[in-house]
């Protein structure tokens, strides 16, 4: 999936913002030599072993294929990457089928994706998760949990929405409703983004989940008969 804003947007401040990016800590489960993969990784490298999958060719796809049907062998990855995927796969269960066909026994899967965020094609946006509903899906198909939790907190929710609402009482038709739409998504871009960083703190109250903009589940593949 593309990464990043991909039209005038780019040019705004962000109001994301990973208050507990879990990245780094996820590449730690893999062993020296194994084998990463990336999916839907929209021009990323994550690191310089892992292979990048995506439908879009960027510069840095090493294999273009659908997720839903990945051309991997059975059992030969260690660890797959999935942010800001789930949400954009028409078939949920064929892509969870395919992470657990290619993940080997004891292997690890990273999942990160949207709690309370705006709706975004890309090309289609089909579904949102709790961080138990996440946990409940993978444990479905043979992934036991690791880590579990918040990674972009409330504070990002709240003035993204609020970013996006502004902007919606504005927009209209014509062209200049259309450019004051864009330039009030602007105003508030700039005067609200400090405060995401208030997430720092919030993210560790325990009620965080019930406000989150995005969580995250990392699960390690279920060994046959353990």
């Amino acid at each position: 999936m593309p990464w990043g804003k991909q039209n005038y947007q780019r040019f705004f401040p962000t109001l994301t913002y990973q208050c507990d990016p879990r990245i780094a800590a996820v590449l730690r489960e893999v062993p020296a030599g194994g084998r990463v993969v990336d999916l839907g990784a929209g021009g990323r490298k994550i690191s310089p072993q892992t292979i990048c999958v995506d439908y879009l060719l960027t510069d840095n796809t090493d294999l273009r294929a659908d997720v839903q049907a990945l051309p991997l062998r059975s059992a030969s990855v260690d660890l797959i990457v999935a942010t800001g995927l789930f949400e954009h796969v028409e078939d949920i269960a064929r892509l969870c089928a395919e992470i657990a066909r290619v993940v080997k026994p004891g292997g690890v899967v990273h999942v990160e994706m949207p709690f309370l965020q705006q709706y975004h094609e890309d090309p289609i946006d089909c579904r949102r998760y709790t961080v138990p509903d996440l946990e409940r899906v993978m444990d479905r198909f043979g992934f036991d949990t690791i880590e579990k939790g918040v990674h972009i907190g409330p504070t990002v929710t709240v003035i993204t929405l609020w970013t996006y609402w502004a902007a919606m009482v504005f927009e209209g038709r014509s062209k200049f409703f259309k450019a004051l739409s864009t330039l009030v998504f602007l105003f508030f871009s700039i005067v609200l983004w400090p405060l995401k960083f208030l997430d720092r703190w919030l993210v560790r109250k325990p009620s965080a989940s019930r406000l989150a903009f995005g969580i995250y589940f990392t699960g390690r593949r279920r060994v046959a008969g353990a």
